[in-house]
């Protein structure tokens, strides 16, 4: 049996055209990593989502996308992608966001505990919908966030 080579994709984002090569990467990954059709859609708007906040909040970053795996007690395993996007922005405002316990999802790795969870607000109160939907699309999402300093987002979507 041939050992698999995950794929792995590194670079800046400079600029809000970059969310396009990104997503398509993105789902390039998720298709080597035998992820269905849909879920490599949900990862391509989950990127251009991610990318696109951190140029036009964060002023540019870099987003790394690669495929994992997790292995199983039994030996068996799932393959999934794993997206970092991090920026030098403002950061989050932390009453914004709250950890949670993660609510139960099919697709969400027993590893993934916790997850950035948005605080219910009104509209013009700061972060879009954009990161609601990345949590949606993605099985688990993790921000960490400095304000002033930088924005780091976490995002595994699994088989």
């Amino acid at each position: 049996m041939t050992q698999r080579t995950p794929p792995a994709f590194n670079i800046p984002v400079t600029r809000e055209e970059d969310r396009f090569a990104c997503a398509a990467e993105g789902a390039q990954i998720a298709r080597w990593a035998g992820l269905s059709d849909r879920a490599q859609h949900e990862i391509a708007i989950a990127i251009a989502e991610l990318v696109s906040n951190a140029v036009r909040h964060g002023g540019g970053g870099t987003i790394s996308i690669r495929a994992i795996r997790e292995e199983a007690p039994t030996g068996s395993g799932r393959w999934g992608v794993e997206v970092i996007v991090r920026d030098s922005g403002p950061g989050l405002d932390p009453r914004l966001l709250q950890v949670d316990e993660a609510g139960p999802k099919s697709d969400r790795s027993p590893s993934s505990s916790s997850s950035a969870r948005l605080v219910p607000r009104m509209p013009g109160q700061g972060l879009g919908v954009g990161l609601g939907a990345v949590h949606r699309l993605m099985s688990s999402v993790i921000i960490r966030s400095s304000p002033g300093v930088s924005t780091e987002v976490i995002a595994v979507k699994w088989k």
